[in-house]
């Protein structure tokens, strides 16, 4: 963020890592930063194979020998969201994998030849669709593409349909063998056609959250917990559908959820404080959020008051970096009590105005006090 509060980001280094040890991604990840001079770092993110726990776990030493470490390393290390979508999503493709293969070799029968896409087409027109359709294949490490064509398939399930009446190679491809010498899944039928178009709705949430968390010209702290909360309440809804399918395709994408982000205790809490930082919500909107996900009393209470801890230490420990060690003045509102005015009080009023002040003054003892009390 510069001067002009501009986002930048900056790719340093683009390397080759040629051993998946933890301690070695760490070496080189320490290669990188000391090449740049960088000694202070927030969060590391990766993705969320084993050996980067271990990486993460060496910078942290090394941060510390360097004495740059933040919070006690609290906070360094950032697991990535979009993967971990990628890893939900996965477990639920998997139910409906037999249907999904057998529209995936549709859109492969028609994408490996042009001859097989102009007829394709010559279809699509009598059944008045575009005179250029098309339907994408997907790459199978990317979830959101197996999205994009099952989307794109559904709008010329007709197409395919007159196909396997009337295209003689169209209906011979789905009679051959595929490259491991098993029958090519397919041609679709009415169920998994049906079956990719509820998956499809369902998906389309876990889509436009992966699209918003891979932006890299905005920021994306303040809307990660959010999309957390909203993906679990679409999962959850999914589990009670009347639609058995998507009902067994959710409860597997339940199980991957509540394995990353199931305790809202375990996670990286940093993810949560931009939106306390959002003064439209404070801690608040922590509270209805997990309310909408069923969280128990207790559960929401224990995290208000750890976000709330949290943002008093990154405060201290941002105001000990300025080097200002003058006490704070008092934040709280004038309650209208001068010396005088409690002389004339009776007693007992004098014991209430006393106790008032000195629960205020503990209440709001600086800057983040303030802050949330603040309407």
């Amino acid at each position: 963020m510069d001067s002009d509060w501009k986002l930048h980001k900056r790719i340093i280094n683009f390397c080759t890592i040629t051993s998946h040890k933890g301690e070695e991604i760490g070496r080189v990840i320490e290669q990188c930063l000391r090449q740049w001079e960088i000694t202070k770092v927030f969060t590391i993110t990766v993705d969320n194979a084993s050996a980067n726990d271990l990486a993460v776990a060496y910078m942290k030493r090394r941060l510390t020998s360097y004495k740059t470490l933040i919070f006690e390393g609290e906070f360094l290390h950032l697991r990535c969201a979009c993967h971990i979508i990628n890893l939900i999503v996965k477990d639920g493709l998997k139910e409906l994998q037999d249907g999904i293969a057998a529209i995936w070799n549709c859109a492969k029968y028609v994408r490996s030849s042009s001859s097989r896409l102009d007829k394709f087409r010559e279809f699509a027109v009598l059944e008045q669709c575009r005179a250029n359709a098309n339907v994408p294949l997907d790459v199978i490490t990317r979830w959101n593409s197996t999205y994009l064509m099952l989307e794109a398939a559904l709008k010329y399930e007709a197409v395919f349909g007159r196909m396997g009446e009337e295209d003689c190679n169209f209906k011979a491809y789905f009679d051959e063998t595929d490259k491991n010498g098993k029958p090519r899944v397919g041609p679709p039928s009415s169920e998994d056609w049906r079956n990719a178009e509820a998956f499809c709705l369902f998906l389309k949430k876990f889509y436009e959250a992966t699209v918003k968390l891979s932006a890299w010209k905005k920021i994306t702290a303040n809307i990660l917990f959010v999309e957390m909360v909203t993906l679990q309440t679409e999962i959850d809804k999914a589990i009670i559908a009347e639609d058995p399918i998507l009902k067994r395709v959710a409860t597997s994408m339940k199980a991957k959820f509540n394995k990353y982000w199931g305790s809202f205790e375990s996670v990286n809490k940093i993810i949560m404080i931009a939106n306390v930082l959002d003064p439209r919500y404070k801690l608040q909107w922590a509270k209805v959020a997990m309310q909408k996900v069923n969280a128990s009393y207790e559960t929401i209470h224990s995290i208000q008051g750890d976000l709330k801890k949290i943002l008093l230490k990154m405060y201290d420990e941002y105001k000990a970096n300025e080097g200002s060690n003058e006490a704070e003045p008092y934040m709280g509102e004038d309650l209208g009590f001068e010396g005088d005015d409690l002389e004339n009080l009776d007693e007992v009023s004098k014991q209430i105005a006393r106790e008032r002040m000195a629960e205020q003054s503990q209440c709001i003892r600086n800057e983040v006090d303030q802050y949330l009390s603040d309407s």
